[in-house]
């Protein structure tokens, strides 16, 4: 047996035994310190739903048969763009066959829309006449929001009023919105209070906000291609559709937010290998647009700061460019808050300032319980497989001592000097599993290096990795409550 082989079947052997330990649920710190309040547990409950596997299992089937085929005969080489199409689609298909796998089946989607309870972004968005003048008295409005809405940036409400402005020419789907009518009784009472235009805005963005987590795919793939190489590209954004975290929270915010975090690295990563000034510019302007949704994004400017380093460091560039660089990154993420404040007196730092004496768990919450916890949400939404895979090259990090720089993945050092840094500021403690799928591809990138370069995966063993973080994914939804 080959170090290959062994390696998977401890991966496989971990997994298991995760999931078994979750289906028994053999202790509930698995699933977090302590219930809410003050901490944060996720509930554990089963309901059997195994005659609705099927449909999971068939579109994960045509994943690994669209993998295997592609791998061994390479029947995209000349096409790739047809492949990424592809897989959009069977990611879009696969949320959704999950879901139905789920305890409430797709019709919770309209539910974790419109109930102010879960998110009340949507609840906020229907306030809204004017939105120069939302954002003007955006301080002021948001005291008035419950639950999310109250602790957040505007972005999330901003994008349920794009919605229903784009859709409002269309009566036909309005009409129809209006045929829907909830068999629960609590969302059937939410529902009913709907303006036509309210219902059609809510049952669009249960699909358009998956459809949008699944264009992360598109930044995935190109930055992984310009850093790594095709086989890493196409292997990145297969592994992409079977993180936990993606899958298990639609339709919230949270699940499309990679797109920015994904979509401003590919930018600097081409700024920085081609030489591409407008890029950085470009860059800081997707990241600014992230934090407008959530300041969780924040920590990347540290992230990027690093990688730009590193990279200019490792390919023996003149620092000069460094700071050339980094102030047309800085222009794009800092000029649009400025022109916000000029123009319509939204003032981003003051906004940072009340969200965080907004959010409740940062002054309730044990600090030092949350310094585990948080890595520990973070590597079971990320999937068994990866964390294990993270792991094995953090402890490879800290054996290679002077020889660090030179093997190492700077992507990886880059991520891991971040991820460890917001741990210890304590911003954030507990639901790090969503929260922080931001920073999800770029742990998935370096990991997909490891197991092809490092430990020299084949096709079998890597579509054995893929039926892990299914396997995985299928447990959580079946016993675990992530969201009602």
């Amino acid at each position: 047996m080959n170090l290959q082989t062994k390696y998977f079947i401890f991966i496989a052997i971990i997994t298991l035994l995760f999931c078994l330990s979750i289906g028994f649920d053999i202790t509930p710190l698995l699933r977090g310190p302590a219930p809410y309040p003050p901490e944060w547990q996720w509930d554990y409950l089963f309901v059997n739903t195994m005659d609705k596997l099927y449909l999971p299992l068939i579109v994960t089937g045509l994943l690994l048969g669209l993998f295997w085929s592609h791998e061994t005969k390479n029947i995209f080489k000349k096409n790739q763009p047809l492949l990424i199409v592809l897989l959009i689609i069977l990611s879009f298909l696969f949320q959704f066959s999950v879901l139905y796998f789920s305890r409430s089946g797709i019709p919770v989607l309209i539910h974790r829309i419109i109930n102010p309870e879960l998110n009340s972004y949507f609840t906020a968005s229907l306030q809204i006449s004017d939105p120069i003048y939302f954002l003007k008295n955006y301080e002021t409005e948001m005291q008035q929001f419950i639950y999310h809405a109250r602790s957040h940036p505007p972005g999330a409400i901003l994008i349920f009023y794009g919605i229903k402005q784009l859709i409002q020419p269309f009566t036909s789907f309005i009409n129809f919105a209006t045929t829907i009518s909830p068999n629960h009784t609590d969302v059937k009472q939410i529902w009913n209070l709907l303006l036509p235009i309210e219902k059609a805005t809510a049952i669009f963005s249960a699909f358009f906000l998956p459809f949008l987590s699944t264009l992360t795919i598109v930044p995935i793939f190109k930055t992984a291609k310009k850093l790594y190489g095709e086989k890493i590209a196409i292997r990145s954004s297969f592994l992409f559709i079977f993180l936990p975290s993606i899958v298990l929270f639609i339709p919230i915010n949270d699940i499309f937010l990679p797109l920015f975090s994904a979509g401003a690295f590919y930018f600097l990563v081409k700024g920085l290998q081609d030489k591409h000034t407008f890029s950085f510019l470009i860059s800081g302007l997707i990241l600014f647009i992230g934090t407008t949704f959530n300041l969780a994004l924040l920590p990347l400017l540290l992230l990027f700061f690093l990688f730009a380093l590193f990279f200019i460091q490792k390919n023996k560039l003149k620092l000069i460019n460094y700071f050339k660089h980094g102030s047309f990154f800085a222009l794009g993420f800092f000029l649009p808050p400025l022109l916000l404040y000029f123009f319509v007196d939204f003032n981003f730092l003051r906004l940072i300032d009340i969200i965080l004496q907004e959010v409740p768990h940062i002054h309730t919450r044990s600090y030092t319980t949350w310094l585990f916890y948080n890595v520990y949400d973070f590597l079971i939404f990320v999937g068994i497989p990866l964390a294990i895979v993270f792991l094995t090259q953090s402890k490879q990090l800290f054996a290679l001592r002077s020889k660090l720089f030179a093997k190492i993945d700077i992507l990886f050092l880059a991520f891991l000097i971040m991820f460890l840094i917001v741990d210890l500021t304590g911003s954030t403690r507990g639901e790090t599993g969503r929260i922080w799928s931001i920073f999800m591809p770029f742990l998935l990138l370096p990991a997909v290096v490891y197991l092809t370069n490092n430990k020299k995966f084949s096709t079998n063993l890597f579509i054995g990795i893929l039926l892990l973080q299914t396997l995985q994914i299928l447990v959580l939804q079946e016993f675990w409550v992530m969201l009602w």
